[in-house]
C-alpha cells in the first residue's frame, strides 16, 4: 500500500513539473498595451520665467550717514542713544565751545573797530575836503586880485606914475599869491587822494575782518552737531568727555539710517545676469518674516562684479514697493526671485517632446491613426517646458518620444 502511494506521489510531481515547464514561456512573452506611446497635448499657457538669487536689505544711497565732528575738542554733550529717532537738523551732540566763543567775540570787536574808523573817515573826510576847497577859493581870489593890481601897475610904470620900488612890491605879492594858490591846489588834491585811499583801505580791512568773523562763526557752529537727515540712530561711537581730533576724515559720532528709504541688493550669478534687465519685477522674503513677500522692480545693475569665495555675482538693485515700515532692517538676508520673462497665451510643450534632427527642431504629431514628423520653431524654454512659435496649434497631440522605427 505504501509502495503504491509513493508511485502516485511521484507521478503527481512529474505532471506538475511538466505543466510549469509548458506555462513559463507563455508568461514571459511581452504584452501589448492598449494605451500606446506616451503623448502630450499642445497647450496655451501664461509663461513666467524666473531666476533665484540671494540678497541683502540695504539703505538707499544717501539714506545712511556717518555723522562726525569738523573741529577738534572735547565732547561736551551727547543727546542721543542707539535706536533713538531723530529729525533733520536736530542737535545730537555738542563740543566744548568756550575758546570758540572767545575767538568769535574778538573777531566781532575787530569788525566793529574797522566799521567805526570807516564811519569816521566818511564823516571827516568830506569836511576836510570842503575846508581845502574853501582855502583854494580864497587863494584863487587873492591871486586874481594881485594879478589885476600888477597889470595896472605895469601901465602906471610905463607912464612913470609909480616908482620901480612900488612895481617890484606888487610883482613880489603876485608871485607869493600864485605860490600860495598852487599850495592850496596840492592840499586839496592830497585831501581827495587820502579820502579815496582811506576808503579803499578800510573797506578792504572791513572785508578781511568780516571774513575772519565769518570763519569764527562757522567754527562755532561746528560745535553743535546736527542730524543731516531724519532717521534712526544705528550706532554711537563716542562718549561724553572724550576728545576728538578732526583730521582728514571726520571722526564719527553716530550713524543715522532712514529706515523708510531701503532697497534690496540682489547678487545674481554671472550665468543669469545676461537675462536681468532694468524694470523687471522681483520679489523676496526674509527669515524674520518667512510668510511675507516684498515686491519691487530692478532699478539698476552694477557693472562691477562682486567676487566672494571665487563665485562671481553682480549686484542688482531692486526697489521695495511693498509697505515695509517697521518690518525690514539693513543687512537682513533675503531669498530673491526675479521675473526675467513673462509671456501670456504661449503655446508650450514638455521640453522632451522636441528633438533635434538634421539641424531642425522636430516633433512627432499624431493625427488619428497616423504619426507624422513636423518641424517647429521654438522660443523660450526652461527645465520642463518649451515655447512653440510655429509648426503646431493648440490642442494637437505629439509623442513624447520618437516612434520605435525612427532612428
Amino acid at each position: 500500500m505504501k509502495k503504491k502511494l509513493r508511485w502516485v506521489l511521484m507521478a503527481c510531481v512529474i505532471v506538475l513539473m511538466t505543466v510549469l515547464w509548458i506555462w513559463q514561456p507563455w508568461k514571459a512573452a511581452p504584452k501589448k498595451t492598449r494605451n500606446g506611446p506616451a503623448t502630450a497635448r499642445v497647450s496655451l499657457e501664461n509663461v513666467v520665467h524666473t531666476i533665484l538669487a540671494t540678497g541683502k536689505v540695504m539703505p538707499q544711497v544717501g539714506a545712511e550717514v556717518n555723522v562726525g565732528a569738523r573741529i577738534s575738542g572735547r565732547l561736551d554733550k551727547l543727546y542721543v542713544n542707539v535706536g533713538d529717532t531723530v529729525g533733520k537738523g536736530q542737535i545730537i551732540a555738542e563740543i566744548e565751545k568756550e575758546d570758540l566763543e572767545a575767538t568769535t567775540a574778538e573777531k566781532e570787536a575787530e569788525v566793529a573797530l574797522v566799521e567805526a574808523r570807516l564811519e569816521a573817515l566818511k564823516r571827516e573826510g568830506p569836511q576836510e575836503i570842503a575846508q581845502k576847497e574853501a582855502e583854494l577859493a580864497e587863494r584863487k581870489a587873492k591871486l586874481e586880485f594881485v594879478r589885476c593890481k600888477l597889470s595896472r601897475d605895469d601901465q602906471l610904470l610905463k607912464k612913470a606914475l609909480i616908482s620901480n620900488e612900488d612895481w617890484e612890491e606888487t610883482s613880489s605879492d603876485f608871485k607869493a599869491a600864485r605860490a600860495q594858490y598852487e599850495v592850496a591846489q596840492r592840499k586839496l588834491q592830497l585831501a581827495n587822494t587820502n579820502f579815496d585811499e582811506g576808503l579803499k583801505q578800510l573797506a578792504a580791512e572791513l572785508r578781511r575782518t568780516q571774513a575772519s568773523l565769518k570763519n569764527a562763526l562757522v567754527k562755532l557752529s561746528y560745535a553743535a552737531i546736527h542730524a543731516p537727515l531724519s532717521g534712526v540712530v544705528g550706532s554711537v561711537s563716542t562718549r561724553e568727555g572724550e576728545t576728538v581730533a578732526a583730521g582728514l576724515s571726520a571722526p564719527t559720532f553716530v550713524t543715522i539710517v532712514d529706515l523708510k528709504r531701503l532697497q534690496l541688493d540682489a547678487y545674481v550669478d554671472e550665468v543669469d545676469i545676461g537675462r536681468v534687465k532694468v524694470g523687471q519685477k522681483g520679489f523676496f522674503s526674509v527669515d524674520a518674516f518667512p510668510g511675507k513677500e516684498f515686491h519691487g522692480r530692478v532699478t539698476a545693475i552694477y557693472p562691477q562684479a562682486v567676487i566672494q569665495n571665487d563665485v562671481v555675482t553682480y549686484d542688482c538693485i531692486i526697489s521695495i514697493d511693498t509697505p515695509y515700515d517697521g518690518l525690514l532692517r539693513p543687512q537682513m538676508t533675503a531669498t530673491v526671485t526675479i521675473m526675467v520673462a513673462n509671456k501670456e497665451n504661449v503655446l508650450v510643450l514638455p521640453v522632451g517632446a522636441v528633438k533635434h534632427r538634421a539641424g531642425q527642431n522636430v516633433v512627432w504629431r499624431r493625427k488619428g491613426d497616423r504619426i507624422e514628423d513636423v518641424s517647429v520653431t521654438t522660443g523660450w524654454q526652461d527645465d520642463t517646458r518649451v515655447e512653440i512659435l510655429s509648426g503646431l496649434s493648440e490642442g494637437e497631440v505629439v509623442l513624447l518620444s520618437p516612434p520605435t522605427d525612427i532612428k
